[in-house]
């Protein structure tokens, strides 16, 4: 399964349900890079990553619904161009398992909350750490936690793991 946190620089987290994921954070393109040059770089990164791991499900965390008093449409059509170009490759590649994953949903699951996402962030790399993961950035975190919240709807009993009676540090 490869799970992926979507943006600029993306995240990415890759590999069985119960095993050691692969992961890391990649950029489709230079900064300020245009949004064409940015998904052509994720046509290829996906296509290098498709052939090296043959993952069966792709899963992304949801773009939040924005609103234009709140972010412009550069952003807009980033957030929702990565998903479609992610997963128009994934399809032509014969993963037709496409999922989405809300934020919410994933944070619940992965830090016992939601709180706004600059208190987030913090919260998830540290329990990325205390998994033994260790990250680079946000982006790769978010992406392990996607990728743990998805493995846990797949297996159930995962999704004990990072829960505080199974091994969560506090």
């Amino acid at each position: 399964m490869l799970a992926l946190d979507l943006a600029s620089v993306s995240g990415w987290a890759v590999g069985e349900p119960g095993g050691k994921p692969a992961h890391g954070s990649h950029r489709f393109a230079s900064a300020g890079a245009s949004h064409e040059a940015i998904f052509a770089g994720a046509v290829r990164w996906l296509n290098g990553i498709l052939n090296e791991y043959d993952p069966r499900i792709v899963v992304w965390e949801a773009p939040m619904p924005t609103s234009f008093k709140t972010s412009n449409t550069n952003t807009t059509t980033l957030l929702y161009g990565l998903p479609a170009v992610i997963g128009a490759v994934a399809y032509l590649r014969g993963i037709y398992d496409i999922r989405k994953a809300s934020t919410s949903d994933v944070r619940n699951h992965f830090i016992g909350s939601n709180p706004k996402r600059a208190q987030a962030k913090p919260l998830v790399v540290r329990q990325c750490i205390a998994m033994g993961w260790p990250v680079s950035d946000d982006n790769e975190a978010d992406a392990l936690a996607t990728w743990h919240y998805q493995c846990s709807l797949l297996n159930p009993k995962l999704a004990l793991v990072p829960t505080p009676l199974f091994g969560r540090s506090a």
